[in-house]
């Protein structure tokens, strides 16, 4: 692992080289397959990852087995940053949905680093900071919002290119519902021609009209 692939992580991006070395050479690199589990819901916590290639889903899990995904964390990313600083256990089960490598840092070792480098303390503070306000969305948006609604911020956030990537049962958990509602959802949308469908992605035709049912 060198100095110049950890400033590629937006965490580490205005650290000094002095920092990133002493990083660098703590960090591990490990390889998930798709679907496979890398931490469960409720378990210790023993390092934080970051993601350097492919999208890892973090859930939750009810007792009926249904699941709310919190986030889908992509290259530059990190997840199970709480627990190593809270001491408990890990609130999310993450799992991967393609090909993953992640950069894995032991808890004493990040500790260490926090102590040792207070600047990489506050680069962490204010990354946890933006993810809290994620949070705070996502808890807005299931509170106040309609599975419309939702579906359709989502979609604005996913089509940057114009097409979302993602099955209609990844929309229904990152929304809160089920398939068949998010599904009934999203053929409205194609018939108003907000959307095209297609097997695994969803095309936005019309992001100006789909903003505005972003907002109902």
């Amino acid at each position: 692992m060198t100095i110049e692939d950890l400033r590629a992580i937006p965490l580490f991006a205005s650290l000094d080289e002095t920092t990133l070395a002493d990083t660098a050479r703590r960090v591990h690199i490990c390889h998930y397959r798709p679907g496979q589990h890398i931490i469960h819901e409720d378990q210790p916590a023993h390092a934080i990852f970051f993601v350097v290639r492919g999208r890892v889903r973090l859930a939750r899990t009810a007792p009926d087995g249904r699941e709310q995904v919190l986030a889908m964390a992509g290259p530059g990313e990190y997840f199970n940053a709480v627990p190593i600083f809270d001491g408990g256990l890990s609130p999310a089960t993450a799992r991967a949905m393609s090909h993953v490598t992640c950069l894995l840092l032991a808890r004493d070792d990040l500790l260490a680093l926090i102590r040792k480098h207070p600047d990489l303390a506050l680069a962490a503070l204010s990354d946890l900071a933006g993810q809290l306000r994620e949070l705070v969305t996502l808890v807005e948006d299931l509170a106040f919002r309609s599975v419309r609604a939702r579906l359709a911020r989502l979609l604005l956030a996913e089509a940057a290119e114009g097409a979302a990537e993602v099955t209609h049962q990844e929309l229904a958990e990152r929304t809160g519902t089920v398939r068949e509602i998010a599904g009934r959802a999203l053929r409205q949308m194609a018939e108003e021609r907000l959307v095209k469908l297609e097997r695994g992605r969803v095309i936005v035709l019309d992001r100006e009209r789909l903003a505005k049912v972003a907002e109902e």
